[in-house]
């Protein structure tokens, strides 16, 4: 049977700041919670928060532990904020709801959350907050508006996406797929695929252990992009933007056909062509190696370059 807690006033503690708290608002009434339940490994995930940071940790025990604190700039607004935590087997569900009728700057809800491990986010969402994940297994959806995603030693195919945001990728294994407005992505995948995708950004990413065969995709506007594999494994690869440089840093032994183009700027390759289609200053394409899956180059401002890992 699903047990769920909500919070309306707190035994933690009231308080009314007279300095500048974590979201740097100034006169706020504060208010903790606590939440702790049994929850099995292998579950899933659900949470929604309206205003504010969440974070995301796995551990190595069959439960869900759920802190964080409420905020508003008055106690009758505060008191409005509702917290609500469920868990039954292995779903849990945790939520932040606060009426729309009013403006949600100046309140919201800072959530720390711990779940085994092995866990499937079905969904991890807030709005002018950033999205932290750490340390779990099962893949799943992350979502941001204006803030920064965080994700650091997952497992598993992740789709996240955000608005007014970064994107860190760090330690990771998997297929990502990440996407945001105004905002860079970087970071390192330890093995898997990557598809990038930015509006007003820079994409700086690693992949270590590329997935056999799997497409890597990258692509942005007004921003540089530089992708660098440390091993290739036969993966067909587009990187692309409008405005900024493109570097690729691929192993000397890749086996592709390159295909690089530039509208206003210069190619160069560290690598050689076996065989040459066409060479310019703003185009060349040809076979690296023996041939194999198509590598692609292409910017409208800016150089391209093709350098050895």
């Amino acid at each position: 049977m699903a047990r769920t807690l909500v919070l309306v006033s707190s035994v933690f503690g009231l308080s009314l700041l007279g300095g500048c708290d974590a979201n740097g608002d100034f006169g706020q009434v504060t208010e903790d919670f606590h939440y702790a339940y049994p929850l099995q490994s292998g579950g899933q995930l659900e949470l929604s928060n309206t205003n504010g940071s969440v974070e995301i940790t796995g551990w190595d025990r069959d439960s869900i532990d759920v802190s964080g604190t409420k905020y508003a700039s008055e106690q009758a607004a505060l008191h409005d904020i509702n917290v609500k935590v469920s868990a039954s087997g292995n779903r849990a569900n945790v939520s932040a709801d606060m009426p729309r009728t009013q403006w949600h700057g100046s309140r919201g809800v800072r959530f720390h959350v711990r779940v085994p491990r092995k866990i499937v986010l079905e969904r991890a969402e807030t709005t002018n907050g950033s999205v932290t994940v750490e340390d779990l297994e099962g893949g799943g959806r992350i979502r941001s508006t204006n803030g920064k995603l965080s994700l650091a030693r997952l497992s598993g195919d992740y789709d996240v996406q955000t608005t007014n945001g970064s994107i860190q990728i760090d330690d990771c294994s998997g297929s990502d797929k990440a996407e945001t407005t105004n905002g860079a992505i970087r970071g390192r995948i330890k093995s898997g695929a990557i598809q990038a995708q930015s509006t007003n950004g820079t994409l700086d990413l690693a992949v270590e252990k590329p997935t056999d065969a799997r497409p890597i995709r990258l692509s942005t506007t007004n921003g540089s992009l530089t992708l660098a594999l440390t091993e290739f494994h036969r993966n067909p690869i587009n990187a692309e933007t409008s405005h900024g440089s493109v570097t690729l840093r691929l192993p000397g032994d890749t086996n592709a056909n390159l295909d690089a183009e530039t509208s206003m700027a210069s190619i160069s390759s560290d690598l050689s062509l076996s065989s040459v289609d066409e060479r310019s200053k703003h185009a060349l394409r040809g076979r690296l190696g023996s041939g194999g899956p198509s590598i692609s180059a292409s910017t409208s401002m800016g150089a391209i370059r093709i350098q050895r890992y």
